[in-house]
């Protein structure tokens, strides 16, 4: 009969003669490598289970879920200027797509609409609660001297002491495991996550690589600083504040960066120093014509020298920080004079038709200031009058 002939469906994947179960069956034996290939996942699924099971296979540590909970970015806000600087901040951490939390040390006089407040600053709290998942933390405000100012509850006279060392009180966020405090006068390119997850160490923060120390001697700068909370780090340092003061009020200025000189003083020898490409560029560096220091090429050699290139060096930056004394912070408005004694020079000797390090620039700037418009509903304080802006600030 024809059903007797044998055929194909008679051998198995090696060309082997097998028994049929039955007169016209086409289904493989239970040992056929067919049958063997259709139940191979689901055996290799059950051994991997029983090894998880038994512990005999771990999770390696760089898979497991970090808990983001632990970390937070701060900011401080003591003034109408630096509260709209912190919310711009918070939305571009929220823009990006950052996971750790968001912390505001505030004016303790300000409060959110929701408890009465009806200023903008009550909006603008209120906006970073609502839309960007900040906390608020008010708390009292420290000038350079180290004391408390705006009196027991804030509602005392105003002070005319700078109020940075503020931004120190990020040490006395205990609840977290670290923090990243950024000055606000800057833009942010991206979210700095990944650096909640470097090694342990008390404080970790960039070298201020534009200053004028001969190279290994240059601090660091707080316009970013990685910190382990601790209280105790705290009041030591306001201790060493106060210490600097006595007897001295009459030689202190107030143009001090009192809060960069507490940090340097304390780990300067220790902090962990973090890259200053890509975490600590200033909007200065587009108009300088020395450009070794933040290449990082002192003192190589030739062939080692690198181009600079200030589309490179802005699309590999994660911030920029506004510096440009003496001209204003972005929010203000430039003089024209001024615009023009400071903005970069063109550097091209063949094509002055074009010039990127002034279009990147003044970009920054627009940026910046469209941003603030569009977040906080504020528009840029009116421009000075530079010859007295100039000897106000100590640069005429």
């Amino acid at each position: 009969m024809p059903s007797d002939l044998w055929s194909e469906k008679d051998e198995d994947d090696y060309g082997i003669p097998v028994s049929r179960s039955g007169r016209g069956s086409t289904s493989p034996p239970l040992w056929s490598l067919r049958r063997l290939r259709t139940y191979a996942p689901w055996i290799a699924f059950l051994l991997l289970f029983v090894l998880y099971l038994t512990g005999s296979l771990k999770t390696p540590s760089s898979l497991k879920r970090t808990n983001w909970s632990r970390f937070a970015y701060v900011q401080y806000a003591t003034d109408d200027h630096n509260l709209c600087n912190a919310v711009m901040m918070f939305e571009a951490l929220h823009r990006y797509g950052s996971k750790a939390d968001r912390v505001l040390l505030h004016n303790p006089q300000w409060t959110t609409t929701g408890n009465g407040g009806k200023d903008r600053n009550a909006q603008l709290l209120t906006l970073a609660v609502k839309k960007y998942g900040v906390t608020l933390k008010p708390v009292r405000l420290l000038d350079e001297r180290g004391e408390m100012t705006g009196g027991p509850y804030g509602d005392g006279a105003h002070s005319s002491w700078d109020t940075s060392i503020t931004k120190l009180r990020a040490f006395e966020l205990t609840e977290y495991e670290r923090v990243l405090h950024l000055d606000s006068d800057m833009t942010l390119f991206d979210h700095l996550d990944e650096l909640f997850l470097l090694p342990k160490t008390p404080v970790a923060m960039p070298r201020a690589y534009w200053t004028d120390e001969p190279p290994g001697q240059r601090p660091l700068t707080s316009l970013l600083i990685l910190l382990e909370p601790n209280a105790a780090e705290m009041k030591g340092m306001l201790s060493t504040l106060r210490s600097w003061w006595v007897g001295s009020e009459q030689q202190r200025t107030h143009t001090h960066a009192y809060d960069m000189e507490l940090l340097n003083h304390r780990f300067g020898s220790s902090a962990l120093v973090l890259p200053h490409r890509p975490y600590a560029l200033l909007s200065g560096e587009f108009r300088s014509h020395d450009h070794s220091a933040y290449l990082g090429t002192i003192n190589a050699p030739a062939e080692l020298k690198a181009k600079w290139d200030p589309d490179a060096v802005l699309k590999e930056a994660k911030l920029v920080h506004f510096s440009d004394s003496p001209l204003p912070k972005p929010w203000i408005m430039w003089p024209y004079d001024g615009l023009a004694e400071i903005q970069p020079n063109c550097t091209s000797l063949h094509d002055t038709s074009t010039c990127r390090e002034r279009d990147i620039w003044k970009g920054l700037y627009d940026d910046f200031r469209r941003r603030r418009k569009d977040i906080c509903r504020l528009l840029s304080v009116a421009a000075p009058e530079w010859k007295r802006y100039k000897q106000e600030v100590g640069a005429a």
